[in-house]
């Protein structure tokens, strides 16, 4: 059996649609005020990766020649393939409300003395694209790019878009795995609205239960029952 249907089966067997979905907050007063607000924030990305590639092993050339002017001169060409890109940060969730409240920790507020930890139960609107992603019970905080890579294709992205994103964002991408960020960041370019990881180990301190975790970009979807 190959990745794909690897891939394929485990989301079968974990379909997250109709579920009743967590929210763990160190202050509800937060949310109270006014929902959840969209937030943005901005990130380095590769306008052309396979020509950094061939600067990079110029740089390497030029410094074991000791030719100091032309690896300076190559090092300020790379830094020009660089630019800024503005993303929405996902609000999470997860399926499993013990998961959802280990985040309700007023230690983690700004005014913790005077916080509201509160677990939100939640109605997401999932109409949009939604990309799923198994995590095979490996932690949230490193995600195998390979699995997200075959995600993605499995859900009708062609290779080569794939691979352009996973190119221009490959600084993020440490042992072959990333963040949740910036695997929000690829979904976000390819365009989907929701992310759901599956039987992934995660909580506030690492996590040793399996659960959903759906990463939302637009705040609109979300209705705290």
């Amino acid at each position: 059996m190959n990745i794909n249907q690897i891939i394929s089966e485990s989301i079968v067997e974990q379909e997250s649609s109709g579920q009743v979905w967590y929210h763990g907050t160190p202050d509800e007063r937060e949310v109270k005020a006014g929902g959840f607000i969209p937030r943005t924030d901005t990130t380095d990305i590769i306008t052309d990766p396979q020509k950094q590639q061939e600067l990079l092993q110029q740089m390497q050339t030029a410094r074991e020649s000791g030719n100091e002017d032309l690896y300076f001169e190559l090092l300020d060409v790379v830094g020009r393939l660089s630019k800024k890109l503005t993303y929405n940060k996902p609000i999470y969730f997860t399926n499993s409300h013990s998961v959802a409240r280990t985040y309700a920790d007023p230690q983690r507020a700004f005014d913790y003395q005077g916080s509201e930890p509160k677990t939100l139960q939640v109605t997401i609107d999932d109409s949009g694209n939604v990309l799923k992603v198994p995590a095979f019970g490996e932690r949230f905080r490193g995600i195998k790019a390979d699995v997200v890579k075959r995600s993605l294709m499995n859900a009708g992205v062609p290779e080569e878009q794939v691979d352009k994103y996973f190119g221009a964002l490959t600084n993020h991408i440490r042992n072959d795995k990333m963040t949740s960020e910036t695997l929000g960041i690829i979904a976000q370019q390819l365009g989907f609205d929701i992310i759901d990881v599956l039987g992934v180990l995660d909580s506030y301190h690492g996590g040793n239960v399996k659960s959903t975790v759906r990463m939302v970009f637009d705040p609109q979807r979300i209705t705290i029952n």
